[in-house]
């Protein structure tokens, strides 16, 4: 594997350990809903996320993932680095302005636009919600300035402020639980996040002045750089607004369904996004740059190439970590989240939603580099219709399976696997369609599938409840990923002897 997907990796890692330690002391500390009251809900927490969210999604996210980096390296390339710092300062003044001002109007009116997205609370748990959502109001800009710092670095194929990112952003979350949150409930936390986007922005920026990206002030506001970018951009806006459309979905849904629902299907989404976010993010991201600049030196062979090895490195990782979570899933929710305010039946709860999450992982680890492969193609189109396609799947989905099945969190769960199916089966086929050949091999992904099952027996055979849990999941992990890295060698798996 590359070394800059290695160093994401790996700091993707000590992420997540941080995400799974925040997430054990959230559970501990608040449980799944309290009843008594509403700064120590942690539904209130995570409903408060949706506006933010939404903000940086659409206005920043959505330009910057798709346009800037592919952009960037096209400047670097053609006409120097010179043009490429004004272009960069320019897009983050531009942006950055923005995003300040809308801000400032959500904050005005965040009781209104939350009455859409909590329908079912309480009184006293909505009042809670509005105030630390204003509280979080200012992490879009925090991010948005991170994020152009660490574009700038992907073009210029420099990874330690990307790589610190993530870590630094938790750790802020973490400080604020441990400091904060016993006395002042979710307003600590939320207080944690706010430092959290302050430090994942801090630790990107020198990054790019080492890059030869220190500050210059614009000429202009508008270029036709800038105008490129947004023209290029617009559709992918259009289809985070209805990415963020079906979060919403799932948000409102929740908070009908009884207390805690919104903290459930958080839990078990973090936890799988854990291998999602240490394998299918860290190669996407380090690809990023590398394929941009083969469709900009017309290298349409190595492009091919390039794609299809990180497509198969993914998958030769990822599936064996679907399978193996699916078959310690309770002893693994239990270890991490199964303490304090967190009972049995939520952790049982969690354990099962993780499961039908876990149903479509393999697929959603892949659809960032799928998507990336596009834009990196100047096609922002293509990944937007399919991922409208998908979130129209997951929508309806959502609604039957939570209104005409008793399936709650589950159901929420199961929606959002059907829908990543979809989106990176097509992604797939319009890619290959695109490239005129092929970026997947059906029997090295064959060979993948049968080890992974075998190494299911494996754990199960390995694995017994009357030990500590820590040793219920040790062992079999152990004796598991033995036999699946045992089984691919004997198969002969080209990726396998590629990645180690």
């Amino acid at each position: 594997m590359k070394r800059p997907a290695l160093l994401l990796g790996f700091s993707f890692l000590i992420s997540k350990i941080l995400g799974l330690w925040r997430d054990n002391l959230l559970a501990s500390k608040f449980g799944a809903g309290s009843l008594t009251s509403s700064i120590f809900n942690l539904d209130t927490y995570y409903a408060a996320f949706r506006l933010p969210d939404l903000l940086f999604n659409l206005l920043s996210f959505g330009v910057l993932s798709a346009a800037f980096v592919p952009l960037l390296t096209e400047i670097l390339h053609k006409e120097g680095k010179s043009a490429a710092r004004e272009f960069t300062y320019g897009i983050m003044r531009t942006i950055g302005a923005a995003i300040l001002v809308i801000s400032g109007v959500l904050f005005l009116f965040t009781p209104i636009l939350l009455k859409l997205f909590v329908p079912g609370f309480s009184p006293e748990n909505f009042s809670t919600t509005v105030a630390i959502t204003r509280i979080m109001l200012i992490t879009p800009f925090f991010f948005t300035i991170g994020s152009i710092a660490g574009g700038v670095q992907n073009a210029e194929g420099k990874f330690w402020g990307l790589a610190l990112a993530p870590i630094a952003y938790n750790l802020g979350i973490v400080l604020g639980i441990i400091f904060l949150s016993q006395r002042f409930g979710v307003y600590g936390i939320a207080l944690g996040v706010a430092v959290g986007a302050f430090f994942n922005m801090l630790v990107q920026i020198p990054g790019m002045v080492r890059a030869g990206f220190a500050w210059v002030w614009p000429k202009t506001w508008w270029t036709e750089h800038t105008k490129e970018m947004i023209t290029l951009a617009l559709p992918r806006i259009f289809g985070m607004s209805v990415t963020q459309l079906s979060l919403m979905v799932d948000t409102i849904i929740a908070s009908m369904l009884p207390i805690g629902s919104v903290t459930i299907i958080n839990f078990a989404s973090n936890l799988e996004s854990l291998p999602i976010g240490l394998i299918g993010i860290s190669v996407a991201v380090a690809s990023f740059g590398v394929l941009s600049t083969l469709h900009s030196e017309n290298n349409l062979a190595g492009f091919q190439k390039r794609v299809s090895d990180d497509l198969h490195r993914i998958l030769g990782l990822i599936i064996p970590l679907a399978f193996g979570m699916v078959a310690l899933r309770f002893p693994f929710v239990a270890w991490l989240l199964g303490h304090g305010k967190f009972d049995e039946h939520q952790t049982a709860l969690t354990a099962d939603t993780l499961f039908y999450f876990l149903i479509g992982l393999s697929f959603g680890g892949v659809v960032f580099l799928l998507a990336r492969a596009f834009y990196s193609l100047k096609d922002t189109k293509t990944p937007v219709l399919v991922g409208i396609a998908a979130v129209v799947v997951n929508l309806s989905a959502s609604i039957i399976f939570t209104k005409f099945f008793p399936l709650a969190t589950l159901g929420l769960a199961l929606a959002n696997s059907l829908a990543d199916i979809i989106n990176a089966s097509l992604l797939v086929i319009l890619l290959q369609k695109r490239l005129q050949a092929k970026v997947i091999d059906c029997m090295e992904v064959g060979k993948f599938l049968l080890a992974a099952i075998i190494m299911v027996f494996v754990i199960n055979a390995t694995h017994s409840t009357s030990w500590p849990l820590t040793l219920q999941l040790l062992i079999p992990t152990l004796a598991g990923s033995a036999s699946y890295i045992g089984i691919c060698w004997v198969f002969r798996s080209r990726t396998l002897m590629n990645v180690l």
